[in-house]
C-alpha cells in the first residue's frame, strides 16, 4: 500500500510523480516481503481514539520517529513545517453533524477539537475528494493514511 494523497492530482487518477510512488511501494516490499526490520515503511496509520471532554485523542501505528506537520513539493523530500497547523481533520458531535476541526500533535497522538462541538463522538482525516491540504506525516516523510473513526457511512448534508 502506498498513500499518495500528497502527490496525487485531484483531477487525474494517475499521479505524475512516479518516483515517490515507487519508493513508497519499495519500502513496503522491503519490510513485508524481504524482512527488513529497521525501516519505516508506512505513514501514520490510525489505531484508536478516546474522547477526553470536548476533544478526541487519536493514536497511530507507524508514527516512526514522531508525528509532524509536513509539506511535499515535487520530487524533493517531505519537509517538516515547524509550528505548522494540521489540516484535513473533521469532528462529529453527538448531534450527528460534522465540522472542520482544529488539530495539534501531542507526543505520539493528535488531539482534535472544534468550538462548535461540545460532545464529540467521531473524527475523520483526509476524508474528502481532494486531500491536497492534508499534512500529517511521520518524521520519515511518509503521509498519514486517510481514516474515519466511525463506521456509519453518510454523505455531508444528507
Amino acid at each position: 500500500m502506498a498513500v499518495l494523497t500528497d502527490i496525487g492530482d485531484a483531477g487525474d487518477i494517475h499521479p505524475k510523480d512516479k518516483q515517490d510512488v515507487g519508493e513508497r511501494l519499495a519500502l513496503w516490499a522491503l519490510a513485508k516481503d524481504y524482512g527488513k526490520k529497521d525501516l519505516v515503511f508506512s505513514g501514520p496509520l490510525y489505531k484508536s481514539f478516546k474522547v477526553d471532554g470536548a476533544k478526541i485523542v487519536l493514536s497511530f501505528d507507524y508514527a516512526g520517529g514522531g508525528l509532524v506537520v509536513g509539506k511535499k513539493e515535487g520530487l524533493a523530500p517531505t519537509q517538516e513545517v515547524k509550528d505548522g497547523a494540521l489540516k484535513g481533520f473533521s469532528i462529529k458531535g453527538d448531534d450527528g453533524k460534522w465540522s472542520w476541526a482544529d488539530a495539534k500533535i501531542e507526543g505520539q497522538t493528535v488531539v482534535v477539537s472544534c468550538d462548535k462541538v461540545e460532545k464529540p463522538v467521531a473524527a475523520r482525516y483526509a476524508f474528502t475528494s481532494n486531500c491536497a491540504h492534508c499534512n500529517l506525516y511521520n518524521k520519515e516523510g511518509l503521509p498519514a493514511v486517510p481514516f474515519r473513526t466511525d463506521t456509519e457511512w453518510t454523505v455531508e448534508g444528507k
